[in-house]
C-alpha cells in the first residue's frame, strides 16, 4: 500500500507542475516520462496488494468471513486522503518548489544540446538505482558495509563534475530556462494617488508616473502623520493570458529631474512601503541621489485584471525650498512574463 501512496503523491506534484508550468517544454517531455513511471508504479502497486492478498487467503486455512479485519488499509486510505488535500490546498507552492528541483536537476544534467537530457536523467536514475540496489543486497545477503561505497562514491563524482560544470543554480540558467521577459509597465497599469493632499497645481499629476519624461513629475504633500498613496491597477492584459505575469519590482526616479535646481528644491521620498491588495508585502529605504532609476526588488506577486499594488510614504528627505512638497519624477512597475 506504501507503493501506491508514493505513486499517488509523486502524480499530484507532477501535475501541479506541469499544470503551472507549460512555459518549460525542455522539461515537459522528462515531467511526462516520470509522470508515466508514476502510473507504472501505481498500477504495479496495486496489482501487488490484490496478489500478496490472494496468497494470503490460500496460506490461511480458514473461511474468508473468519479472517481478522485489519484496518490499516483504512488508515492508509485516509492518509492518501489527507496528503492530496493537503497538496491540492498549497499546489502553488507545490508546483513552484518542485518545478524549481526539476529545474535544478535538469540544468545539472544539460551537458550540452546535442545529447538528449532524457539520456542524462536516465544516467542519474540508474546510478540512484545501483546505490538503492546496493543497500538492498547488503541487507539481504549480508555483504560487506563497503559495498555500498562503489555506487555512492560513482554517484557524487558524477553529480560534482556535473555542478562545476553546468552550474545549475546560475540565476541566468534559471531565467533562460524559462525563457522569462523583463519590462517595465507603462502600458500595462494605471495610477491613482490615494491619502494625498494633492498640490494645486494640475501639471502634478500621479499619470506623470507613467510618461517616462524627466520633465514632469508628480507632487503631492506630505504633511505629519499623512501616509500619501499611490496605487497601480492593471488592465487589458488579454495579451499576457497564461503568460503568467508577474511583478517583481518597481524603478523609481526620486525627486524632480527636471532641473538640478528643482531637485534640491522639493522633498524626495525617503521609507516607502509596498502592499498587494492591501496586505504589506516590504518597506524600503531609498537613496537620496539624483542619479538614473533606483530599481527595487520584490518577491514575485502574480497578477490578474483585478489586483492592485500601492505604493506609501512614510517618510520623504526635505527639499530646501519645499519641506513638505514630495516630487517623485517617475515611478513605474517592473513586470515579468513568459516569452513563447
Amino acid at each position: 500500500m506504501k507503493h501506491i501512496i508514493r505513486a499517488i503523491i509523486l502524480m499530484i506534484i507532477l501535475f501541479f507542475v506541469a499544470e503551472h508550468y507549460q512555459y518549460a517544454p525542455n522539461l515537459m517531455g522528462i515531467i511526462s516520462v516520470l509522470f508515466i513511471i508514476a502510473f507504472i508504479y501505481l498500477i504495479a502497486g496495486i496489482i501487488d496488494v490484490f496478489r500478496r492478498r490472494m496468497i494470503a487467503r490460500k496460506q490461511v486455512n480458514t473461511p474468508v468471513e473468519n479472517i481478522p479485519k485489519n484496518n490499516s488499509g483504512c488508515s492508509l486510505l485516509l492518509l492518501v486522503i489527507i496528503a492530496a488535500a493537503f497538496v491540492y490546498y498549497y499546489r502553488a507552492t507545490v508546483g513552484s518548489y518542485s518545478f524549481k528541483a526539476i529545474l535544478f536537476v535538469d540544468n545539472l544534467v544539460k551537458l550540452t544540446d546535442a545529447i538528449s537530457p532524457l539520456i542524462l536523467w536516465g544516467i542519474l536514475g540508474l546510478l540512484i538505482g545501483a546505490i538503492y540496489g546496493s543497500f538492498v543486497a547488503w541487507k539481504k545477503y549480508k555483504l560487506h558495509v563497503t559495498v555500498n561505497l562503489i555506487p555512492i562514491g560513482i554517484f557524487i563524482l558524477f553529480v560534482t563534475i556535473l555542478y562545476k560544470v553546468n552550474h545549475p543554480l546560475d540565476s541566468v540558467t534559471f531565467a533562460t530556462a524559462r525563457n522569462l521577459q523583463t519590462q517595465y509597465a507603462y502600458n500595462l497599469v494605471t495610477a491613482t494617488a490615494y491619502n494625498s493632499l494633492q498640490d494645486k497645481n494640475a501639471n502634478y499629476k500621479p499619470a506623470f508616473l507613467l510618461d517616462n519624461n524627466d520633465k514632469t513629475a508628480w507632487i503631492t504633500n506630505a504633511n505629519a502623520g499623512t501616509n500619501a498613496d499611490i496605487r497601480f491597477s492593471f488592465s487589458s492584459l488579454q495579451d499576457y493570458t497564461n503568460k503568467h505575469l508577474q511583478c517583481v519590482g518597481f524603478a523609481i526616479k526620486n525627486g524632480y529631474r527636471k532641473s538640478p535646481q528643482l531637485w534640491d528644491s522639493f522633498a524626495r521620498v525617503k521609507e516607502v512601503s509596498i502592499k498587494h491588495n492591501g496586505r504589506l508585502i516590504t518597506s524600503v529605504i531609498l537613496n537620496d541621489k539624483n542619479s538614473d532609476k533606483e530599481e527595487i526588488e520584490i518577491a514575485p506577486i502574480s497578477i490578474s485584471s483585478f489586483d492592485n499594488i500601492s505604493i506609501s510614504i512614510n517618510t520623504v528627505y526635505p527639499g530646501e525650498k519645499y519641506t513638505d512638497r514630495v516630487a517623485v519624477t517617475e515611478l513605474v512597475p517592473i513586470v515579468q512574463y513568459d516569452k513563447f
